[in-house]
Parts: structure tokens; sequence; C-alpha cells
């Protein structure tokens, strides 16, 4: 049974991009535009990791993230930050929520499927 990948992010490209380097990899896709749609796909869907932007309209990344976090039957799932952000703050912020890895954008294929098959072991 393949591994399910909640990838959030307000960019339809990067949606796109994501989604078909995880079927190629034999994983599940599932996609949302903002943290609250993120939040709406926990509940509906068994998620085995996430990917995240931060900068996105209706809900951040971060305020999903510390949302996540707060709720027992979530809160262990592995997540990474997906973003143009590089500020050693927000890094820190993340890390501290339990945030496993950051990946600055422009989207790399490779270094994407690395992290998550570094993280899912």
């Amino acid at each position: 049974m393949s591994k399910k990948i909640l990838v959030v992010d307000d960019a339809s490209l990067i949606r796109h991009v994501a989604a078909k380097a995880l079927k190629e990899a034999g994983f599940e896709a599932v996609l949302a535009s903002n943290g609250q749609e993120g939040l709406n796909v926990l509940e509906q869907h068994e998620i085995d990791f996430i990917f995240s932007d931060i900068n996105m309209p209706i809900m951040s990344g971060m305020e999903m993230v510390r949302r996540v976090r707060k709720n027992d039957k979530y809160r262990f799932i592995p997540i990474v930050m997906l973003t143009t952000e590089t500020k050693m703050e927000l890094q820190n912020e993340a890390k501290e929520l339990g945030v496993k890895a950051w990946l600055v954008k422009p989207f790399n294929k490779d270094k994407f499927l690395l992290v998550l098959s570094k993280i899912l072991g």
C-alpha cells in the first residue's frame, strides 16, 4: 500500500509538479491550496507525510503546522516545509514545532524525493 503524501501550496504549478514526482515514485498525492484546506484533507484522509509552503492565503503553512501539532491524531505526521523563505527565524520556529526539514524553492524533484525517503525510512 502506497504512502499518502499531502502537498499544501497555493501555487498550482508546485502542486502539479510535486504530485507528478510523487506518483512516479509510487506515492499517492493529496493536494491542498492553503493551510485550512490542508487541515480539511487531514480530516478526510490518513496522511503519512506533509509538504507545506509557508506563505499562503486563508491560512499560512506555519499556522497549519501549529494546529497539526496540537491535535493528538496528527501530531506525529512528519512535516517538511517547501518554501521560498530563507529566514533563519522562520526555520528555527518551524524546527521548534517539529518540522523535519526545510526545502527552498525552486522545486528540485530529486532532493524532494530524497528528503521524503530519508524521513519515511
